[in-house]
């Protein structure tokens, strides 16, 4: 059985980058480290799992939520820097 440091390591994520996928849709944060590195191993899956992280990070701007918008923006620059340099979405 892979441990989530695993599923981290295979697919090179943090493990803010999967909470905070995780806390955003309710999933467990196992299944969202398997569903993150599924994403990136698919065609256009870095352009959508950046699409909910910043989804993520607007919606804690919205509520006034500063720690929870901090932490989505750090994962945000995090991914960008290691899976998606040009850091747009097409």
């Amino acid at each position: 059985m892979l441990s989530l440091r695993d599923c981290l390591d295979h697919s090179n994520l943090s493990e803010l980058e999967v909470g905070v996928l995780a806390d955003h849709t309710g999933l467990p944060t196992m299944l969202a480290a398997t569903l993150a590195g599924a994403m990136l191993q698919s065609e256009g899956g870095a352009d959508l799992f950046l699409r909910i992280l910043r989804e993520a990070e607007s919606l804690a701007a919205q509520k006034l939520d500063m720690a929870q918008r901090e932490r989505t923006h750090a994962a945000v620059e995090r991914f960008c820097r290691i899976h998606h340099p040009d850091g747009h979405v097409t």
